[in-house]
C-alpha cells in the first residue's frame, strides 16, 4: 500500500522532527536538471523545523478527505513541497505559518481554474481567467488533432487562442504540479507537453481512458513534478484528439505569501 501521509514522508526525510538541540534547518542548495541536461541551482533558505511541521500537518488535513490516489500523489512529493517552500522563503523571509499566516508569511493553496488564464481568450485589459476546467473542444479536425493550452501566461497584444506565452512566477511564489485529472465522461486529451524555462520536456501520453475508470476519477501522475520556482516560467500544452467537453486539470499547489491570498477573486 502506498504511503498516504505527507507527515510520514517528511519524518522519513528528517524534515519534521528536529534533531536534538536544533530548531532551524540551515541554508542548502537545491539542484534541478533541465530537459537539455543543464543544471540550475536554487538556494533553500533557513527555516524553522516548526514551520515544516506546520506544512506537513496542514497538508495532511487538506488531503484527508481526498481519494487515496490524490493522497499518495501529495505524500510522494512532500519533500519537493518542503524544498519549494524554502526556496520561496529566500525572498519572503518570514517562514511558513500556513492558515494562520499573515503578511509575508507563506501558505499553500490547492489549484482552481480562476488562478489561470483562459486559453480561449485573447483579451488583454484585463486578462480573462478561467471560470471552469471544462472546455467544450470543437477545434479538432480529424485526423490532424489540435494543440491547446492548460497553463499559460495572461494574454498580451498579438496573442491568438492557445498561443499565449509561458506563465511567469513572481519573486515570492512557486507553482507545483504533480499530475493531471480529467473527470470528463469523454476525455478529449491524448498527450501533455511541458515547457520549462523555454526548454521542452518529452511528451507524456495521457491515458485517461485507462486510469481509474472504475472509480470515474481518471488521474495521471507526471513522471517528474513540474515546479516553477520564483522568477521562472513555464507552459503546459495538451493534444486534443476528439471534439468533446474535456475537463483536464492540474493537481498540485501554489505557494504564496499570506498577504497575496486574502482575496477570493485573486488568491
Amino acid at each position: 500500500m502506498y504511503n498516504l501521509s505527507v507527515v510520514e514522508t517528511l519524518k522519513a526525510a528528517g524534515l519534521y522532527d528536529p534533531p536534538p538541540g536544533k530548531t532551524r534547518m540551515a541554508v542548502q542548495t537545491l539542484k534541478t536538471i533541465l530537459p537539455d541536461g543543464q543544471v540550475t541551482e536554487h538556494v533553500m533558505a533557513e527555516i524553522e523545523y516548526a514551520d515544516l511541521k506546520t506544512l506537513g500537518d496542514e497538508l495532511d488535513i487538506l488531503i484527508s478527505q481526498e481519494n487515496p490516489w490524490i493522497q499518495a500523489l501529495f505524500a510522494k512529493n512532500a519533500v519537493a513541497i518542503a524544498n519549494a517552500v524554502r526556496v520561496v522563503n529566500v525572498e519572503s523571509a518570514s517562514g511558513f505559518k500556513g492558515a494562520v499566516g499573515s503578511g509575508r508569511q507563506l501558505d499553500i493553496l490547492r489549484l482552481r481554474p480562476e488562478q489561470f488564464q483562459d486559453p480561449t481568450s485573447v483579451a488583454v485589459a484585463p486578462a480573462v481567467a478561467r471560470l471552469t476546467w471544462a472546455r467544450a473542444m470543437a477545434l479538432v479536425v480529424p485526423p490532424v488533432g489540435y494543440t491547446g493550452e492548460i497553463i499559460c501566461a495572461p494574454a498580451v497584444a498579438g496573442d491568438a487562442v492557445d498561443t499565449h506565452g509561458a506563465l511567469a512566477m513572481g519573486t515570492t511564489e512557486a507553482l507545483l504540479v504533480f499530475g493531471f485529472a480529467n473527470p470528463s465522461w469523454t476525455p478529449a486529451t491524448s498527450a501533455i507537453q511541458i515547457t520549462y524555462l523555454a526548454r521542452q520536456y518529452n511528451i507524456q501520453n495521457a491515458d485517461f481512458d485507462l486510469a481509474q475508470v472504475w472509480e470515474h476519477f481518471p488521474l495521471i501522475e507526471l513522471k517528474e513534478p513540474f515546479i516553477l520556482y520564483p522568477r521562472e516560467d513555464g507552459r503546459v500544452q495538451a493534444r486534443y484528439y476528439q471534439n468533446a467537453t474535456d475537463e483536464i486539470q492540474p493537481v498540485g499547489l501554489w505557494i504564496k505569501m499570506s498577504q497575496n491570498i486574502r482575496s477570493l477573486i485573486t488568491g
